[in-house]
């Protein structure tokens, strides 16, 4: 039975008039062998090597019979004029020019009969049978001398060696079939596309017609020649049309024969009564593949919320939602998306800073003071890619660099810091063992304090003008006497000319009051005070009386 691998586009295009039912189904034609052949003038093709294939029925298989005759551009002959009735050909250039079967087929009966040339081997075959294989050398002639055309049941001179034989199926190639291809389409009917396939007829013209067409395209038709287009048509070896429905679903298929498939299937046949061309029947197969829906996953991450494809606004990590695409896969089927959504949030710090007085940040602004309020966005400035948000944490240390004057001490308004006096006359040179909090002057002139804070801040305050220091009270400084100094810890205090009440005060360096002493003194005599009991170090001695005070430095070792 005869297959035809085509996709069956139109089941509408058959014929199923049941008028038709038992009509003659039409697939080849009848010569007498007196004087009925087909021609075609055929193309000039180049035959490097070919195939030329046919099936046939012959009631006698006589000798000195044409069975396909080509005299275009090559000359080419497979035919049967041995003694025997066995097949011979003729392929002119080639050598051994001709070969024979060497066995007859069996008469009144149809057999596939091939001969092939592939560029190293003559061979003919018998029903898919290679019966004679013959080593050959030399080339196919291609000559414009030859230019009768093609015959079929006659010699190509179209006056003689005329064959009483039944053709069905001829085909024309100009490349050599494998046996493989052979055996494999031998019972199949083809397409007419197929590569090197110069002419192929089917004889399915039917009844009435007076042509064969060449279903390649090429255009080589066959005209019939002293027939019967009424009578010369005949049933051939494949009477039944076959053919393939192709289909490709993503779900269940319910087919022609009414059965409803759900998985793939190439096995399941239907066969339309009368339904082919000529009124054979027609048997069409099914080729079904059943395609399933494609799933896959749309992986984000966002550092905001998203609207997704289903219309839904995620604003958290999901991995749930899902959404189908109809029609959507490559294959035709839905495609269903899983959504899979990671949410990053913006990044957080802190930007803890420590400044004197003043601090710019990041954000441009100036503070003077300290907060811990301030924030400043950076976009994309996260590891992840989103926004980092930056708190500010400051803390702005100040100094507190005010002088209180009353006589000739100068006091710093800052307590529990670090001092440094200086002299501002003398371009702010510090002033030796001047560390305290207050400084009493002892000459006029232009003093300041540096003072350090917390922090390590530090501020310079203005210079105080300092101008009451009297010629007296410089007089006083001239006559006061300490020894000895320095100092085990004993040491006395005289005044050359002055005599009157005098009160004297120690102070460590730090200006911690030590002692204090209040009495009357004569010229020269001498105040013992004693600081054995005190740690070694710098000591400040001030002298009050009535005609100024003066300071002193007493050093313990």
């Amino acid at each position: 039975m005869k297959k035809v691998f085509t996709t069956l586009l139109l089941f509408g295009a058959l014929i199923l008039n049941s008028q038709n039912i038992n009509a003659q189904c039409y697939s080849a034609v009848q010569l007498d062998g007196t004087n009925q052949y087909m021609h075609t003038p055929f193309a000039n093709y180049t035959f490097t090597n070919f195939t030329l294939e046919m099936w046939m029925n012959s009631a006698n298989f006589v000798p000195n019979e044409h069975y396909i005759s080509i005299y275009q551009n090559a000359y080419l002959v497979l035919g049967g004029w041995d003694g025997s009735g066995w097949f011979d050909t003729w392929a002119d250039g080639l050598s051994p020019v001709a070969i024979n079967s060497g066995t007859t087929p069996s008469t009144n009966a149809w057999h596939h009969v091939a001969f092939v040339y592939n560029g190293t081997s003559q061979i003919l075959y018998i029903d898919g049978v290679a019966v004679t294989t013959s080593a050959t050398s030399g080339s196919v002639n291609n000559t414009v001398s030859f230019n009768s055309g093609m015959a079929i049941g006659a010699r190509y001179t179209l006056g003689t060696q005329y064959s009483n034989t039944a053709f069905e199926d001829v085909r024309i190639w100009n490349v050599a079939r494998t046996p493989a291809q052979l055996t494999a389409s031998m019972n199949t009917n083809l397409v007419g596309n197929e590569s090197g396939l110069v002419a192929y007829y089917r004889f399915e013209d039917g009844a009435g017609s007076s042509t064969v067409m060449d279903l390649t395209g090429n255009g080589n038709t066959l005209t019939l020649y002293n027939m019967d287009p009424m009578t010369d048509w005949i049933a051939g070896p494949f009477g039944t049309a076959q053919s393939t429905d192709v289909q490709s679903t993503c779900g269940p298929l319910t087919w022609i024969d009414g059965n409803t498939y759900s998985a793939n299937n190439n096995t399941a046949t239907y066969t339309y009564v009368g339904g082919a061309v000529g009124g054979c029947d027609s048997t069409v197969t099914l080729n079904l593949t059943v395609n399933s829906a494609t799933s896959g996953v749309d992986a984000i991450t966002s550092c905001d919320p998203i609207t997704w494809i289903d219309g839904n606004t995620y604003s958290a990590n999901n991995n749930s939602a899902m959404y189908t695409m109809f029609g959507g896969a490559t294959n035709g089927c839905d495609s269903i998306v899983t959504l899979n959504l990671t949410i990053n949030s913006a990044g957080q710090s802190t930007d803890t800073q420590v400044a004197c007085d003043s601090y710019t940040w990041i954000d441009g602004n100036t503070y003077t003071a300290s907060n811990t309020t301030a924030t400043h966005l950076l976009p994309g400035g996260a590891a992840n890619g989103c926004d980092s948000i930056v708190s500010l944490n400051l803390t702005v240390n100040t100094v507190d660099a005010a002088v209180t004057t009353s006589s000739l001490s100068l006091t710093a308004n800052a307590s529990g810091a670090q001092y440094q006096w200086v002299d501002c006359s003398n371009n702010f040179t510090a002033i030796a063992g001047a560390t305290s909090q207050t400084y009493t002057a002892t000459a006029n002139g232009s003093y300041a304090v540096i003072v350090w804070g917390a922090g390590g801040c530090s501020d310079t305050s203005v210079c105080v003008a300092i101008t009451t220091v009297s010629l007296d009270e410089t007089l006083l400084a001239n006559q006061i006497h300490v020894s000895p100094n320095p100092t085990t810890g004993e040491f006395a205090i005289s005044l050359e000319n002055y005599a009157g009440k005098i009160t004297v005060e120690v102070l460590d360096i730090a200006g911690k009051l030590i002692l204090t002493s209040s009495q009357e003194i004569l010229p020269n005599d001498a105040l013992a005070f004693n600081l054995s009991n005190e740690a070694n170090g710098v000591y400040i001695v001030k002298i009050h009386t009535s005609i100024g005070s003066h300071s002193v430095r007493v050093v313990k070792k």
